[in-house]
């Protein structure tokens, strides 16, 4: 696992990973831009299982931080063009997750009728598919 993420990261000062055991690990990046450019990545996968990652605060004990939530770009068709605004986005965004931003580089494009919001989504609970 250490290689494979660390080659498909590629990050440009390193990563060290380390097994803690219990199923967690440990990626200590040598540079904040290497890690923010992960985190703004996610959702990750290995051997089709999610990575659930989260920003360490110091002093913080990896071991003891609650693994539970991960972040996904969620399209959200059949929406009316006339109905694409922020104010819908964050309705649907908290509908199915926490919102957190939504992206307009969408808007006025030929074959892209659909929104996409970012969320925040509890891995605990099922996926919501419809309203």
């Amino acid at each position: 696992m250490k290689s494979t993420m660390a080659n498909l990261w590629h990050p440009v000062y390193g990563v060290q990973i380390r097994d803690l055991g219990k199923k967690r690990y440990l990626f200590q990046f040598y540079h904040n831009m290497d890690m923010e450019r992960v985190l703004k990545g996610l959702p990750w996968t290995f051997n089709n299982h999610m990575l659930l990652l989260n920003k360490l605060g110091r002093g913080e004990d990896p071991l003891k931080v609650p693994l539970i939530f991960t972040l996904f770009w969620v399209q959200i068709h059949d929406v009316p063009i006339g109905l694409f605004y922020e104010k819908l986005a964050i309705q649907l965004g908290n509908f199915i997750g926490v919102f957190l931003e939504y992206d307009t580089s969408n808007l006025g494009k030929k074959n892209h009728n659909y929104m996409r919001v970012r969320v925040q989504i509890d891995v605990r609970k099922p996926l919501k598919r419809k309203k």
